[in-house]
């Protein structure tokens, strides 16, 4: 999940946006408020629907994820694994 927060608060970290919900490009809108997926080109990741079984409160759980910052530690390891491959 900390990827799935890298990834979607990245065009906030880039001044793009002030929330991931108004990047075109983010999973944000589908994963936290439930909306459509009208691309229908992606299939929710595993660890997304273990959040919880029913669709409401497995948005609310990740949407809360966002209620706090990614820790500099968990940036600098995402961002060298990515570096090293």
């Amino acid at each position: 999940m900390s990827c799935y927060r890298y990834l979607e608060l990245n065009p906030v970290r880039a001044g793009m946006v002030k929330h991931p919900s108004e990047y075109p490009w983010s999973r944000y809108s589908v994963n936290a408020q439930g909306a459509e997926d009208a691309r229908l080109l992606l299939v929710p990741h595993g660890e997304y629907v273990l959040l919880d079984a029913a669709a409401a409160k497995r948005q609310a759980a990740y949407r809360a994820l966002f209620k706090t910052s990614i820790s500099k530690k968990t940036l600098e390891d995402i961002r060298e694994s990515t570096n090293k491959s």
